[in-house]
């Protein structure tokens, strides 16, 4: 079996990965392999996703991936708000004048596909799947927080389009007029 475009290891005996193949009509191979006692990988289980699979299981993963990342991010904090008051003064205005022109470092392909990982963590997919968790909820403070979740990362999308689509336009040059 060659190797797979993402392969990460999930079980040591025997050396087990999960492993995933980006096929050439968009659909995405996910499956497990094991290695034998010959050093060569043998699949032991292949599901092949369609779009919709493939875009939901990365939106629910979203939250996962974000509450790995908030603590390392926090811990950066403090320098950050210190470097913002420096510059741009304490308190609100200058922390979001510092994020805007921190934002304004960044590639601009790169803000565009942050803005489209950002679009499905929010999109239908996800939707359905914190629709189908707040008919679950009974009726209360959790419930609460789900319904202004939907609503303000409803909202979030129309924005994140939105600038995705000025910043393609820009990293792909406006047209002549």
């Amino acid at each position: 079996m060659p190797q797979p475009s993402f392969a990460v290891p999930i079980a040591e005996s025997p050396p087990t990965e999960l492993y995933a193949e980006r096929l050439r009509d968009g659909r995405v191979v996910l499956g497990t392999r094991a290695q034998g006692a010959d050093g060569g990988w043998a699949p032991a289980e292949m599901h092949v996703l369609e779009r919709s699979a493939f875009l939901g299981l990365a939106a629910w993963l979203a939250d996962a991936v974000a509450d790995e990342w908030i603590d390392p991010v926090r811990a950066r904090q403090d320098d950050q708000l210190a470097i913002a008051a420096e510059l741009y003064g304490a308190g609100p205005d200058g922390v979001r004048r510092l994020a805007e022109e921190t934002l304004r470092e960044i590639p601009t392909p790169l803000l565009v596909r942050a803005l489209l990982l950002l679009l499905n963590a929010l999109g239908p997919e996800m939707r359905e799947q914190r629709v189908a968790l707040l008919n679950r909820t009974p009726a209360g403070p959790a419930e609460a927080e789900l319904r202004r979740r939907l609503a303000d990362e409803r909202e979030a999308v129309a924005y994140a389009v939105a600038a995705a689509a000025l910043l393609d336009a820009l990293d792909r040059g406006l047209p002549e007029e």
